[in-house]
Order: structure tokens, then C-alpha cells, then sequence
């Protein structure tokens, strides 16, 4: 991923649509802050506009930024016409404001990371150096050298404080804002806390600004309380609210500026202690509950750690661009890599390219919330070039916003299983070649659920179709009628004495009738109870015919022998008489049983 496009976090669906989205937000806060200059106020107005320039710049790639510094200074430009003249315009400030958001986007795109600005203190105060320091001081100078008045000090003060007063409060929203948090507020609960802390900041904060000495520590103490209650965005969206609403109250009327009310103070002299007091117990329990956090996350860390390392199965946290980010021994001994060989490679580089795309199909489908977990048999190459069969089941961490982390993988090595499947697999086929060669169908009867199973030949042999379900009454329709008293009384004694039987019987099919032979085991449960039948059909309607027709045979052979008037005689190797017939037994005066 390149730099440019990293930043490119927000997709409209037509470039000029979003800058005009632009030009409506940048002319609107610019009335905003425009108005407070209006009431007379010794106080430097706040202002927003550079501060959503700069925002924009940090998001977007570098061929939208002329695009944006246009629209941006169109709205400030309307917005300045609509409440002031046209003499009044002064576009070496605008161009400042543009100079000072190049810069400000320039030092948060080094100095912050894309994917996730705001991930602690050390952000924030990389932010607060990018956007609230460094670009209103470069602005205040660029003021002082480029527009000189009576009284250049002040002029350098009032741009400075404005313009960092503005980044502090709009860039931190602006940075973290996604259109996928807006999803997070179809929880009723979320909705709700966040427009209550709304509801109750802002009303606290307008009477303190009325009623209170001091009023900006009670503000502090309400801006606390919402940061402790809610997540980032939405603690910075009220701390955002709440410095317009109090702006617009200062500028409204300086005199909430004067000294404490006498009244108040004169019955509450020892106000200032509550006030000292409420920050420090606030922060006391939050700093208490953000260490009884810190431990119960470090516990947690540490049971996941050791369970992890101490697996029998490989594990792993895998990266969402497939990178091995962790591994533990069992994982490493089944590929046959060390941990940091496996930091420098992809689960893609190791996965059999025949199970890689839909390894990745399942993986687009756990990132985009379709699914929660999946598990799949899939091959990988080892160390040596082997390639070794893993059972992996995966599972994806995301973070409070919803964005995608990391994968926890759970790789089981199932070689053996696939050698002792192969093996078996083997010995099936000879099996069925077996069965298929020898006419031998398989069934099996299972008693207490009364379920028939019967293979394919069996179907064959029944000449039965393979979508009827077999049963006892499909069977025992088969059998011959005269065939069906004495087969069902073989198999009702075969149960109660658990005993194996052999069965020959007749059945009926389209060409006539087919002879079949039955034999059949018995699996007992644990109890010593017939659990289930298993056992074979073999078609004997050949061998039958076979028989038959030797026995013809003998007895024609027989008659023949009997009727005509030579003498026969068999003897075998042995020298032995084996068959005499009368004519031979007359002429010799021997029986054959004497012979």
C-alpha cells in the first residue's frame, strides 16, 4: 500500500460531490466563528476553518488538495461576504489559512500512524505539536510580516490562540471520524448514553458559565466525566459542542468573564475547596478503575499467552494482510520455521495454491461480517518443501469501531489423520472391488431406531430403486412368499439367542425369481443387548443353476451308463475302483461297493 493511499479513508461517490461537502462545512463553521468577532469581544475568536482544511489535506491524496483548498476558501469567502462587504475580504489570510493546513496535514501524516491516529497520549500530544502548535505559530508570523498594523503583539497572540484553540477542538474529531462509527449508534444504548452526556454537559456547563465563580473548573470537571463515560469520538464531538456553546456565551456577554459573584462567595466562602476537591476525586477513581483495567488486561494477556504457547495445536495471531504476527512451539515444529522466520513470511506464501482461494474466500467473508468463524482442511508447505495437512479454525479480533485487527488461527496437524483416511480409503475400494467382483451386497439393520442401511449392490440385487428407503416391509415383500415364514423365523431366533445366522432364501424380480444367500453378524451394546445387525446378500441364483444343472446331467449320465451293454469301469490314481456299472459288475461278479 502506498503512502498516498493510505490516507484515503473516506470513499464518496463523486470527487466535485465531496468538495462541495466541503465548501458547506468550511462555510458554515466559518460563520461560526466570524459571528463571535462580531460581539466586540477582547477575547480571539476561535477559528475553525483552517483546522477542517487541514483535516481534509490529512485524508485525502495529494492530486484532491488544490480541489479542496478551493473549495475550502470558496465557503470562507461566502461566508465572509454573507455578514461582512466584499471590502472587508482579505485574501492574504485566506492564503495563510491554506499554508498553515499544508503544513499541519504534512506533520500529522508523519508523525502520526494512518491507520489509527489517536491510540494514546503520545499521539495526542504529536497531534496537538502537528496542528496546534507549530502551524498557528508559522501563521501568527506570516500575519505579523505580511499584514502589519498598530499593534502586531496582539495580532500574534489573537491568530496563534484562535487557530489552536480550533485544532485542538475540531482535528482530533476530524482524524477519528469514519462513516462505519455512525453504524455503532443503532445501539439504543450507545444512542442513548451519548445524547444524555450531551444533553447533561451542555446544560451543567450553561449554568456554570451564569451562576458559578470559577466556572471553567466546573466545565473541566463535566468534560472529565464525559471522557470517562463514552469512547473517543464521541467525547470529542461533546468537548467540541461544548467550546462553541461557551464561546458563543463569552462573546455574547464578556461581563461572565468578571471577578466571582460577591453573593456567591459572601455565603460559600469556601467554594475554592469544593473545586479543588472534585477534580481530584474524580481523577482519583478514574486512575484507580484505569489501573484495576490495566492489571485485569495484563492477567488476561498473560492466561492467553501461556495458553497459547503451552497448545498442543498451533496457534497464531495472523495480521489481516495474512502476515504471522505470533506464533507458539507446536505451530513452529509443524512447519519446521522459528518464530521470527515466520514474522517474514504470509500464511499466503505457505498455503497449497490449490486451498488458497477459498481459504481467502472465507476470510473476505469473516472480515465483512458475514460469518464469525470458519474451519476448513487445508494443506501448507514446510520448511523442507513437504506439504502437511492442517484442520484450521479462525477466528477475527476487531476493535471497539469495528475495524478488523487480527486473526487468532488455530492449526491442528492432521497428517496421520489423512495417512490412516488414505489407508482406509485403500482398503474400501478393494473392498467394494471385492463386493462388486463376488455380486455381494452390504447391509446393516440398526434395532432400536429401526434404520435399514443397505450399499449400492444391494439396491441392485432387490432391483430396487436407490431413492425408495429401505426397510423390513420393503425386504420382506421382496421374499418369496413360501420363502418369507421360515426367513423371518431364522432371523427372530438369530436375536434372541445373539447369535450369528446364515439364510438362504428366494426373491422376486422382473426377469423371475433370484436366489440369495444371507449371512449376518450381531454387535452387541454395552449391555450384552443386540444393538444392530451387519451383514451380506450374495445372488446363488448361478450356482443354483449350476447344480441343477449338473444333477441333470448325473442323472442322464446314470441312465445311459445303466442302459447299454458294455461294461464300464472308473478306476482313480491310486488304482482303485471308483465306479462299475451292472454290464461290469455282472461280467466280473464284484458290487462296485466289493470292487
Amino acid at each position: 500500500m502506498s503512502k498516498q493511499s493510505q490516507h484515503v479513508l473516506i470513499a464518496l461517490p463523486h470527487p466535485l460531490l465531496h468538495l462541495v461537502s466541503l465548501g458547506l462545512v468550511s462555510f458554515i463553521f466559518t460563520l461560526f466563528s466570524l459571528e463571535l468577532s462580531q460581539f466586540g469581544t477582547q477575547l480571539a475568536p476561535l477559528w475553525f476553518p483552517t483546522s477542517i482544511m487541514m483535516v481534509a489535506f490529512y485524508r485525502h491524496a495529494g492530486r484532491m488538495w488544490p480541489g479542496i483548498a478551493l473549495s475550502c476558501s470558496l465557503g470562507n469567502i461566502a461566508a465572509s461576504i454573507l455578514l461582512f462587504s466584499t471590502s472587508s475580504l482579505n485574501m492574504t489570510w485566506t492564503t495563510i489559512n491554506i499554508v498553515e493546513a499544508v503544513v499541519g496535514a504534512v506533520l500529522l501524516r508523519k508523525l502520526l500512524p494512518w491507520y489509527n491516529p489517536l491510540q494514546n497520549l503520545a499521539d495526542w500530544l504529536r497531534l496537538a505539536f502537528g496542528s496546534a502548535i507549530v502551524p498557528p505559530l508559522l501563521g501568527g508570523v506570516l500575519v505579523v510580516l505580511l499584514t502589519p498594523g498598530d499593534d502586531p503583539l496582539r495580532a500574534f497572540l489573537i491568530w496563534v490562540l484562535s487557530e489552536s484553540i480550533g485544532a485542538l477542538a475540531l482535528v482530533p474529531l476530524g482524524l477519528l471520524f469514519k462513516p462505519h462509527y455512525l453504524l455503532r449508534h443503532r445501539n439504543p444504548r450507545l444512542l442513548f448514553e451519548s445524547l444524555l452526556t450531551l444533553a447533561i454537559t451542555l446544560t451543567l456547563s450553561w449554568l456554570s458559565m451564569l451562576y458559578l465563580p470559577w466556572p471553567f473548573t466546573f466545565i473541566i470537571v463535566l468534560l472529565m466525566w464525559s471522557a470517562v463515560r463514552l469512547p473517543r469520538m464521541e467525547a470529542f464531538l461533546i468537548f467540541l459542542t461544548t467550546v462553541m456553546m461557551v464561546s458563543l456565551m463569552m462573546a455574547a456577554d464578556p461581563s461572565l468573564l468578571a471577578t466571582p459573584r460577591t453573593y456567591l462567595m459572601s455565603h460559600m466562602p469556601w467554594l475554592p475547596f469544593l473545586l479543588i476537591l472534585l477534580p481530584a476525586n474524580i481523577m482519583t477513581m478514574v486512575m484507580y478503575a484505569f489501573r484495576a483495567e490495566r492489571k485485569h488486561i495484563s492477567e488476561s494477556e498473560t492466561r492467553f499467552r501461556n495458553a497459547m504457547e503451552y497448545s498442543a495445536i498451533g496457534m497464531a495471531l495472523v495480521g489481516t494482510e495474512g502476515q504471522w504476527l505470533q506464533t507458539n512451539k507446536a505451530l513452529c515444529q509443524f512447519l519446521g520455521y522459528s518464530q521470527e522466520e515466520l514474522r517474514g513470511l504470509t500464511f499466503q506464501q505457505l498455503t497449497w495454491p490449490e486451498d488458497l482461494n477459498k481459504d481467502l474466500q472465507q476470510v473476505e467473508k469473516l472480515i465483512s461480517g458475514e460469518i464469525n468463524t470458519y474451519s476448513m482442511e487445508k494443506r501448507y508447505y514446510n520448511r523442507n518443501g513437504d506439504v502437511v495437512w492442517a484442520l484450521l479454525a479462525v477466528s477475527l479480533v476487531r476493535h471497539t469501531d469495528g475495524t478488523p485487527l487480527y486473526f487468532i488461527a488455530q492449526i491442528e496437524d492432521i497428517n496421520e489423520l489423512k495417512r490412516t483416511e488414505q489407508v482406509n480409503q485403500q482398503l474400501m475400494e478393494r473392498i467394494t472391488l471385492a463386493n462388486e467382483a463376488g455380486g455381494i451386497g452390504i447391509w446393516e439393520w440398526e434395532l432400536k431406531p429401526n434404520i435399514f442401511s443397505w450399499d449400492k449392490r444391494m439396491f441392485e440385487l432387490y432391483e430396487i430403486p436407490p431413492h425408495i428407503k429401505p426397510n423390513w416391509q420393503v425386504w420382506y415383500e421382496c421374499v418369496l412368499p413360501e420363502d418369507r415364514q421360515h426367513a423371518e423365523k431364522v432371523i427372530r431366533d438369530s436375536l434372541q439367542s445373539r447369535s450369528p445366522f446364515k439364510l438362504e432364501f428366494r426373491i422376486t424380480v422382473k426377469d423371475g425369481i433370484r436366489h440369495i444367500r444371507a449371512l449376518a453378524n450381531r454387535v452387541l451394546n454395552k449391555d450384552g443387548e443386540v444393538e444392530r445387525l451387519l451383514g451380506i446378500n450374495m445372488d446363488m441364483t448361478e450356482v443354483k443353476q449350476l447344480n441343477e444343472a449338473l444333477f441333470q446331467e448325473k442323472e442322464r449320465l446314470h441312465i445311459t451308463l445303466d442302459s447299454i451293454g458294455e461294461a464300464v469301469v472308473c478306476i482313480d490314481m491310486a488304482m482303485k475302483i471308483t465306479f462299475m456299472n451292472p454290464v461290469a459288475e455282472k461280467m466280473s461278479g464284484w458290487t462296485q461297493e466289493e470292487a
